[in-house]
């Protein structure tokens, strides 16, 4: 196989692991064939400027579909930190659900076609928009031209450094979540301690019928209020994120 036309699929590879898990380009809102032709527009250009290094050489078909595998992977890796922090956002939504009574209140999410709480389909937009607003997407393709400096063909490494940043990410994946959700669960915990005294004092209150309303009440009014700060603090983890994307491909790049 010619080298140009080698090196093209090698990098179609890599840009369509990236398609697969990033957010955005991963979305189902996007027909097929469009992102097919933006894969291939995309390939067709950086096979042109981006210098694709080799570990081993591609002497036989099984090394070459060894390597597009492993190209996959390393692009759907890339996609994937970015989408981490979009779960993460997401599983403080449904944690805030649980407590303000909209466990059971799903909504189809657009991008993954699947069903999500109502605070986690809210929180998850917002987070998008902020991920456009910071140009995450730009961000993902340089990373991903940058990588051939870092990652050759048949160069990849998953150590046990790379396990241990992935559980490192999951572990802080669940703390943000919590400290996401947290003014919200003090609010709703405020008002199921008052519904307590409330029922004590008070025992002809049908404390249940008060109690609902109560707590969707003050968890959106908290919502409202905390909303300036999550945004900041949503951006602040596209940045935290980003870095992790960097130690991610040195990681995978080290032998």
């Amino acid at each position: 196989m010619p080298y140009a036309m080698e090196s093209f699929f090698l990098i179609l590879g890599r840009i369509s692991g990236l398609f697969l898990s990033a957010p955005i380009f991963s979305s189902r809102m996007i027909p097929g064939r469009v992102k097919g032709l933006i894969i291939i527009l995309l390939a067709a250009a950086m096979a042109y400027f981006v210098p694709v290094h080799y570990g081993q050489n591609l002497t036989t078909p099984a090394y070459f579909l060894a390597a597009l595998v492993l190209e996959i992977i390393i692009g759907y890796t890339i996609g994937f930190i970015a989408y981490l922090v979009l779960a993460t956002i997401q599983l403080a939504g449904q944690i805030m659900d649980m407590q303000m009574g909209f466990a059971i209140v799903n909504v189809v999410d657009p991008q993954s076609g699947t069903q999500i709480p109502l605070m986690g389909n809210f929180t998850q937009i917002l987070a998008l928009l902020i991920y456009l607003i910071m140009n995450g997407h730009h961000y993902l393709i340089q990373a991903l031209v940058q990588s051939y400096q870092i990652i050759p063909v048949l160069g990849l490494s998953l150590n046990n450094n790379f396990l241990d940043l992935l559980v490192e990410m999951s572990i802080k994946m669940f703390v943000i979540a919590v400290k996401i959700s947290a003014p919200v669960l003090v609010s709703v915990l405020i008002s199921d301690i008052a519904m307590g005294f409330i029922a004590k004092t008070v025992p002809q209150m049908n404390v249940f019928i008060v109690g609902m309303p109560l707590k969707i009440l003050l968890g959106m009014v908290t919502l409202i209020i905390m909303l300036p700060v999550y945004l900041w603090v949503f951006g602040s983890l596209f940045n935290q994120f980003f870095g992790y994307v960097d130690q991610v491909l040195l990681v995978m790049g080290s032998r």
